[in-house]
């Protein structure tokens, strides 16, 4: 069984199949640089903030529902068809929508383009599928997916503070179970395979063959 982390779809796995295989495969992880600790701070200050509030006042595209839960953990039931996978993350919030569904978003601090925003398709998916389906406890019904992106767009200095002005740009994630079910059936052919070569525009792969130590050949006999 291999352990799928909904985070690697959208970078590691698009980036660089030979990394994404040695991490999954034989658990060699890239080290990790992490994200900027001011990045880190405004991605805690907004999930507490929109904790408790309703999603139509943080877009008004949103349909009505209470934000109940943040940075959830989850782990799924095998992923069909070939049952040798299953999704083990964390998922950013979750809101509880009228008649008991429940609606999955992922808040990002980024430029907002749809191009960019589709790309993470396959991480929603992931998320809806370990809900409705998990390993343990209560399934939930996602009735919806999305990205809500979070662009600055103006500073202005009042008195002796900052502050930092954006629109939430709610970008909705269409389900499409079977193209999912597709391209988990992809990763898992790529683990069941021979191990991809490295990448040349992969920076780590670089670094790994600028230190590979190459096997000692000799060309005469010493005697």
């Amino acid at each position: 069984m291999y352990k799928l982390s909904p985070s690697d779809f959208k970078y590691l796995y698009q980036d660089c199949k030979h990394c994404y295989y040695q991490k999954v495969k034989k658990g060699i992880t890239l080290p990790s640089i992490g994200m900027p600790g001011v990045f880190s701070k405004m991605n805690s200050l907004l999930q507490s903030a929109i904790m408790g509030m309703n999603l139509k006042d943080v877009n008004s595209e949103l349909p009505s529902g209470i934000i109940e839960v943040k940075e959830g953990f989850l782990r799924s039931a095998p992923i069909p068809p070939s049952k040798k996978s299953f999704i083990s993350g964390r998922f950013d919030i979750t809101s509880k929508l009228e008649g008991g569904s429940i609606a999955v978003i992922d808040f990002k601090i980024t430029d907002p383009t749809e191009e960019k925003i589709q790309k993470y398709s396959s991480q929603l998916h992931a998320y809806k599928f370990s809900l409705e389906n998990p390993s343990y406890g209560e399934a939930k019904k996602v009735a919806k997916m999305g990205i809500i992106a979070i662009n600055p767009e103006d500073i202005s200095f009042p008195g002796d503070k900052v502050i930092f002005k954006a629109t939430p740009t709610w970008f909705e994630i269409k389900e499409d179970m079977d193209s999912f079910y597709n391209f988990i059936s992809e990763v898992t052919e790529l683990l069941e395979g021979p191990t991809p070569k490295e990448n040349p525009d992969c920076a780590w792969c670089k670094y790994r063959l600028c230190f590979a130590h190459p096997e000692a050949t000799q060309d005469e006999i010493p005697f």
